[in-house]
């Protein structure tokens, strides 16, 4: 088998023939070239895929990482609005302690006088120089334990601020008990305390008490704080009332014309207890004072001074 190719160019007309072993060795080579080409083709196919296989995976990962964060973020979140909620509850209660302190403090400056030295229910005027360049923002963690400490002070302040008024109004229950003036408003002592002459029989007699004389009707008033323990009519004292005083004190006023309080009743110092009158054995308006100390009956003198 020949193939014979004819060739024309300026130089002139040319003849190829290719024989059977050319055409083969041909063929071969064509054959070789294809299956080359098939294979480059197929190989970068499959890279190809293989690169759109990584593609896609990468961005599974990142979608999960991505959903990773979002979890993470909402639960700092959470946690964020756990810890707010934790410090907005503390300060609520210590605005509570204050509000107390406030009020007792405003008793007890009252008390003892002292209103124009503290402003109770104010803010407390603060200052200072310029924030240093070193002032650093607190944490989390730095305001829990400032508020620790604070709670802490706040605590302290309130058991001593407590134990203070407890103080005072101790002073004040001890000075409203005391003994002391005169059972009347008005009037004037009219029979001292100890032997005088007896106002019916003119003899000697023992007087276990004081008389001070007022107008009938006119106030009897109690010398201390106390518990009234007796109202009643006795032989001699007429229309009778005592108070007890604690500590054994009591105190005793006879020939009331009327009574203004009844057994059981706390009396103030100073409290309207009777009216002046003449009852029992009386030659007149007035009133029959006396104090004792466990049963036994005092001279009120002293008494009267304190």
């Amino acid at each position: 088998m020949r193939i014979t190719i004819i060739k024309s160019d300026q130089k002139g007309i040319k003849a190829l023939e290719f024989g059977r072993s050319k055409l083969v060795v041909f063929s071969l080579l064509g054959a070789v070239a294809l299956t080359a080409v098939v294979a480059l083709t197929h190989l970068a196919t499959r890279w190809s895929l293989q690169q759109d296989l990584v593609s896609e995976a990468a961005i599974k990962k990142w979608q999960q990482e991505l959903i990773t964060q979002k979890e993470q973020l909402e639960e700092a979140k959470r946690i964020s609005e756990s810890q707010i909620q934790a410090l907005s509850t503390r300060l609520a209660t210590m605005q509570a302690y204050l509000l107390r302190l406030d009020a007792a403090g405003a008793r007890l400056v009252a008390s003892a006088g002292i209103e124009d030295e503290f402003g109770f229910g104010e803010d407390p005027a603060i200052g200072g120089p310029n924030e240093e360049v070193s002032a650093t923002t607190s944490s989390y963690n730095d305001v829990v334990v400032f508020l620790d400490q604070l709670e802490s002070d706040i605590n302290s302040k309130e058991q001593e601020l407590s134990a203070l008024e407890s103080l005072i109004l101790d002073k004040e229950i001890s000075a409203e008990q005391q003994i002391s003036g005169r059972p009347i408003t008005s009037g004037w002592l009219s029979s001292p305390y100890g032997y005088r002459a007896d106002p019916f029989s003119g003899k000697r007699a023992w007087h276990s008490g004081i008389d001070f004389s007022s107008l009938a009707g006119s106030d009897v008033i109690v010398t201390a704080a106390g518990v009234v323990t007796t109202v009643d009519r006795k032989p001699g004292y007429g229309i009778f009332v005592e108070v007890s005083h604690g500590g054994g004190y009591t105190t005793r006023y006879g020939h009331n014309k009327s009574v203004e309080v009844k057994k059981g009743d706390i009396v103030k110092k100073g409290q309207v207890i009777a009216k002046v009158g003449s009852t029992g054995r009386s030659t007149g308006p007035h009133v029959h004072y006396e104090i004792t100390k466990n049963g036994k009956k005092l001279n009120p003198y002293k008494y009267l001074k304190n």
